[in-house]
């Protein structure tokens, strides 16, 4: 992989300095509390980081290159700035039982998430750190151990207050027990993932009979992704233009090169929505995989979710979802070719989740559009939809009169 090769070709030559280098690696005294629920990770994290040199520098490097964030687009700056492997730990343990919470329409669900991937921001050592052995496997394992807790009756502590928030629309949500506060549900996770009582009356098809329209996956932020598709062989990088490898984002699929030269939009979904996707198109699903992959290390995520909420809008780069944790179907719609949905697990989410019937098919799957293909747990996700050259052009999306455009700004709940 494109981006993989380049994070272990940068780890090797930094292994060289590592190997020569004088540097102390004494064990820092840090405390997990017992009852933090990622004990097991933030211990071998500490560990990693007293043990192993190249982690070490890797790490230490890190916070010494941390840069400063575009002006504005995060209250104090980079809250890595000034600080150390000392201040990772703490950060790691509070994250690990952190609960999001809903203010009118904003929430804080990305808190963390946003400062993890920030870690990263033009930062090569801090990509390598986590996208690299061991960083890669004790993150894994970190947001293994969050989701056990998300998925635990303990995680419910602050759903109450998300269903009382009118924007979250509970009355049109499959609720396990419709009289209480909390809904009834018995974590965070199964509420997060809650289905529509009616998917066909809160969310239509628009013209199901009409095979040339293309429907939105889910509820998300969508735009289209201003790059060239190339494929694997492609070297030349244009100024300004951000190139999508999709021999890689399809992990070598054979329909990847058929989308050489073709066009596709991104789909953002918000921790406030509904979180299943659903097939954009009608046709017959040729080609179900998932693919394990980075959870953490954008090189620039500010850029892809800036302040102004407009996620991945033009100028994003799209390039490191080559090796992030995803999965895609591969559509044969007949008469408008393959179209690619790329569901991809962004900053901590391990849990791209495909319905049974596409991952145990013995040949194509027959879909019409809407049909449900999968979900996502809690943390950021998106799903990209890809197109074959000469099928989709567009340059914008384009709506139909009465759908929602959008929702009004408040602080408040009511």
């Amino acid at each position: 992989m494109k981006n993989s090769f380049r994070i272990l070709s940068f780890v090797f030559a930094f292994t060289i300095f590592a190997s020569i280098s004088t540097i102390s690696i004494a064990a820092q005294k840090v405390a997990v509390p017992d009852d933090c629920p990622c004990k097991r990770s933030i211990t071998n994290l500490i560990e990693a980081y007293s043990n192993d040199k190249v982690f070490k520098v890797l790490i230490d490097e890190a916070f010494k290159n941390m840069q400063p964030l575009p002006e504005g687009y995060m209250k104090g700056g980079n809250p890595w700035i000034g600080k150390s492997f000392a201040d990772l730990i703490p950060f790691f343990v509070e994250w690990s039982s952190f609960l999001p919470e809903a203010k009118g329409s904003s929430d804080n669900g990305l808190k963390y998430i946003e400062q993890m991937d920030v870690f990263a921001y033009k930062n090569p050592f801090g990509r390598a750190a986590f996208q690299t052995s061991p960083g890669v496997e004790i993150f894994d394992l970190f947001v293994r151990e969050r989701g056990e807790f998300l998925s635990s009756k303990a995680s419910t502590k602050n759903v109450a207050k998300w269903l009382a928030d009118i924007r979250i629309e509970k009355e049109e949500y499959v609720l396990p027990d419709p009289t209480a506060a909390d809904g009834g549900f018995k974590s965070y996770n199964e509420f997060f993932s809650r289905k529509f009582k009616d998917i066909n009356k809160v969310r239509p098809q628009t013209m199901p009979d009409r095979d040339y329209v293309i429907s939105s996956p889910t509820d998300a932020i969508m735009n289209p992704i201003p790059v060239t598709i190339v494929d694997g062989s492609t070297q030349l990088r244009t100024k300004g233009t951000q190139e999508l490898n999709i021999k890689e984002l399809l992990a070598g699929s054979r329909y990847w090169n058929k989308f050489v030269g073709g066009t596709a939009l991104s789909c953002i979904l918000m921790p406030n929505t509904y979180h299943y996707y659903h097939a954009p198109v009608g046709g017959k699903v040729l080609e179900t995989r998932l693919v394990d992959g980075a959870l953490i290390g954008m090189e620039d995520f500010p850029k892809f979710a800036p302040a102004d909420g407009n996620v991945g809008a033009h100028g994003a780069s799209f390039g490191a979802f080559e090796s992030y944790a995803r999965g895609y179907f591969v559509i044969d719609t007949g008469k408008y070719g393959l179209v690619g949905v790329v569901p991809v697990g962004l900053s901590t989410v391990g849990s791209v989740v495909f319905k049974d019937k596409f991952l145990k098919a013995k040949g194509p799957v027959t879909i019409k559009r809407g049909d449900e293909l999968g979900h996502f747990l809690y943390g950021g996700s998106m799903v990209i939809l890809i197109f074959e050259p000469g099928k989709y052009s567009s340059g914008a999306i384009k709506v139909r009169l009465g759908n929602q455009i959008g929702t009004f700004d408040t602080d408040s709940n009511d």
